[in-house]
């Protein structure tokens, strides 16, 4: 996982299981602050999901709590 350069509340997330949802990445992440919005990249033609995507936070202390701990989704590491 890495910050967003222009916004110190959004994160990138790597390696994401093929099933995971939106609401998957909100309920994990909602630990460390409240969550604003939760974005899975999809290819555009075919609509699959990519493996990756975005988490964005109120706050950027709930940003850096979350990059300072290591996550598991749907039993996967994420980055």
């Amino acid at each position: 996982m890495c910050f967003n350069m222009d916004n110190e509340t959004k994160l990138f997330v790597g390696g994401l299981p093929w099933g995971t949802e939106k609401d998957d990445m909100k309920n994990h992440f909602s630990k460390y602050g409240e969550v604003v919005s939760c974005t899975i990249a999809k290819d555009r033609f075919s609509g699959n999901a990519r493996g990756f995507g975005f988490v964005t936070f109120t706050l950027p202390a709930a940003a850096k709590e979350a990059l300072n701990d290591t996550h598991h989704i749907n039993g996967k590491l994420v980055l």
